[in-house]
């Protein structure tokens, strides 16, 4: 397979956050639905689990119902993340900075998808030190939908001049990653187990691949 771009997921798949995301989630819950929270907890979190890698405002149109509502949730949430990742800071999957070196040396595209904000893709960037490393990112927001869309994908590999879909590699670690990559045509889906879901929930999903890091994924090539 010729590959031109390889396509990651960011949360879990190539930046270990240490669960920030769930914690947010959590927190964003806590202060724009106290009510809804105080009796739905468990099930809002394993909600949040379950779609983890979705387009975060479509997660929470879904649990609230209301545009406005979710939009204002949303909100809570990104302010949350960014708090939490300033504080704490965020790290880079052990060997995915080896791994982004590598495929730059061989001439291959890297490109960041991600449920987030540009405002905090922006600041996971800078922390990670990937600011020199990727050629291309994009949010729910500039390309026009999140995950499960392939939209992110198209848009990554519109803006890299990518000759065609199947010379793309998408990775990611959820079950979302794994149903855009197969929508966008991709010629390879392949999913991690640094994160959210399951071998058998990646392979449902249309994985093609499943490796337990992202920084495997020269075995692949």
């Amino acid at each position: 397979m010729k590959v031109e771009l390889i396509a990651f997921d960011v949360a879990g798949t190539t930046l270990n956050d240490g669960g920030v995301v769930i914690s947010s989630f959590q927190n964003a819950f806590k202060r724009s639905e106290p009510d809804l929270w105080g009796h739905k907890a468990n099930k809002l979190t394993q909600y949040a689990f379950e779609t983890m890698g979705q387009s975060k405002i479509e997660v929470f149109k879904a649990l609230l119902g209301d545009e406005e509502r979710a939009r204002l949730a949303v909100e809570e949430f990104e302010s949350a993340y960014f708090d939490l990742i300033s504080i704490e800071g965020v790290s880079p999957i052990a060997g995915v900075n080896e791994l982004f070196a590598a495929l730059r040396e061989k001439g291959i595209k890297i490109a960041l998808t991600t449920g987030f904000s540009r405002k905090t893709l922006n600041l996971i960037i800078k922390k990670a030190g990937w600011e020199y490393l990727i050629d291309f990112s994009v949010t729910p927001e500039e390309a026009g939908a999140g995950r499960p869309s392939p939209l992110m994908l198209q848009k990554c590999a519109e803006g890299l001049g990518v000759s065609s879909a199947t010379t793309v590699i998408a990775v990611g670690d959820t079950m979302a990653d794994m149903q855009a990559g197969v929508a966008y045509g991709a010629g390879r889906v392949v999913g991690v187990l640094t994160g959210t879901h399951s071998q058998t929930q990646l392979f449902e999903a249309g994985a093609t691949s499943v490796i337990h890091s992202a920084a495997e994924i020269q075995t692949l090539i």
